[in-house]
């Protein structure tokens, strides 16, 4: 289950990074997922508290980016 969730972190995080290359808005939703995915990794695992502060400060930026873009259409 750890190891699982650890892969689709790393698909969200690294298909978010893509879809923002290419300027597509799901770009920061599907970064938020891996985000998230994220922390629930770091709750199942030994838990980091540096990374889930880490990563819940990445949600924060994709959320406004995501509100900042929508703005901007």
């Amino acid at each position: 289950m750890v190891l699982l969730v650890s892969i689709l972190g790393s698909v969200f995080s690294l298909g978010g990074n893509i879809l923002i290359m290419l300027k597509k808005k799901s770009g920061w939703i599907t970064w938020i997922i891996g985000n998230l995915l994220w922390i629930i990794y770091n709750f199942l695992s030994e838990f980091n508290l540096p990374m889930v502060l880490m990563y819940l400060a990445y949600m924060i930026i994709n959320i406004a980016g995501f509100i900042k873009w929508k703005r901007n259409e």
